[in-house]
């Protein structure tokens, strides 16, 4: 098969690689489409501390059963492919968290992932997987954005999103912008997104934002306080990499405000100072999350298949294999909105 290989940092190849077997208990998934994601991006420049080289890249995955040894799925199933890999045995499995699993691994990092034909994914044994059926109204590109969509799932529960809240997110990027469409399904009372870039403010208002602010040019603490008639959010989301938690943000929430810190930073950013006593007369709770479980992904896909998925809208940039390094770069420099793999197939 062909595949898009990670050498080492700085050196990506497409070339001609042993397409995997169909695992013991598993499928064998013959991928149509895979998201680029700024962490990919990252690793093809600079890689990442959980890479093992060379290294199939791609975590954000959806395609056709082309082979099965599972009784849940069948040759030709269309399936969304959720990226962890989990024991189901440890006490975090075993609480539902399977994202926190003892031995969790990642397709696309510890394990061969998506920028390629063909998949193994385990479905018995220490270590498996999950995949979520496709219906026929989302198509493989959107499905591709089942695993960031759930991503947002997880933080949203535990931010505790909920009805008639007004919540704030930091950054339209593809992140930013689905966390919108949840936090509308969660029955959210008014979205406010803050983002410097011009065609993302663009997007965002034409799709789940009620007010969009750049606060390059508008004061977004004096922007948050018209909206709210000076009673700030309920929620804050940090779905930019470049911004954290800081006294302004703690300023600009309700009491019983609740900060969800969603995106990594690098040091210095990353080195918050906040007051305590602040965080503790409002009863501010503040919040991480990273990654998704198995059953998040799934809640992604029916979110996709009965609620407002204006997919027309996003923006989604197909490349090939032969042009993924475009993809990357342009994933890199946020020249567009998302780019997605789409991928030809022959073993």
């Amino acid at each position: 098969m062909k595949a898009a290989i990670l050498i080492q940092p700085g050196k990506l190849e497409i070339r001609e690689t042993r397409t995997p077997e169909c695992p013991p208990g598993g499928v064998l998934v013959e991928v149509k489409a895979c998201g680029i994601c700024s962490s990919d991006a990252k690793m093809v420049t600079s890689g990442h501390r959980a890479l093992n080289y060379p290294r199939i890249l791609g975590h954000e995955i959806a395609g056709i059963v082309s082979e099965s040894q599972n009784p849940q799925f069948k040759p030709g199933d269309r399936v969304q492919v959720a990226p962890g890999l989990r024991c189901g045995e440890c006490l975090a499995c075993r609480r539902g968290m399977d994202n926190q699993c003892e031995h969790r691994e990642i397709l696309g990092f510890s394990h061969d992932g998506g920028f390629a034909q063909y998949i193994s994914i385990p479905l018995s044994g220490p270590i498996i997987g999950a995949l979520t059926l496709l219906p026929e109204n989302v198509s493989f590109e959107d499905a591709a954005l089942g695993e960031p969509l759930a991503c947002c799932i997880n933080a949203q529960e535990k931010a505790g999103v909920r009805s008639h809240d007004t919540v704030l997110i930091i950054g339209a990027g593809p992140l930013g912008l689905l966390h919108a469409l949840v936090a509308k399904s969660r029955r959210a009372q008014t979205v406010i997104i803050s983002e410097t870039l011009e065609y993302r403010r663009t997007t965002a208002q034409n799709i789940w934002a009620d007010y969009v602010v750049n606060p390059l040019e508008e004061n977004l603490y004096q922007s948050v306080v018209e909206v709210t008639d000076g009673k700030g959010v309920d929620v804050v989301i940090f779905a930019c990499s470049q911004v954290a938690p800081d006294e302004t943000v703690i300023n600009l929430l309700a009491p019983c405000g609740r900060i969800s810190i969603f995106s990594s930073t690098l040091p210095p950013i990353s080195q918050l100072r906040l007051d305590s006593n602040t965080i503790h007369y409002k009863e501010i709770v503040i919040s991480g999350a990273y990654g998704c479980t198995a059953r998040q992904n799934k809640e992604a896909i029916n979110l996709m298949t009965f609620n407002m998925w204006p997919s027309y809208k996003f923006a989604i940039h197909s490349v090939t294999l032969e042009t993924i390094e475009q993809g990357i770069e342009d994933t890199k420099t946020n020249r567009v909105l998302k780019s997605v793999l789409e991928v030809t197939n022959g073993k």
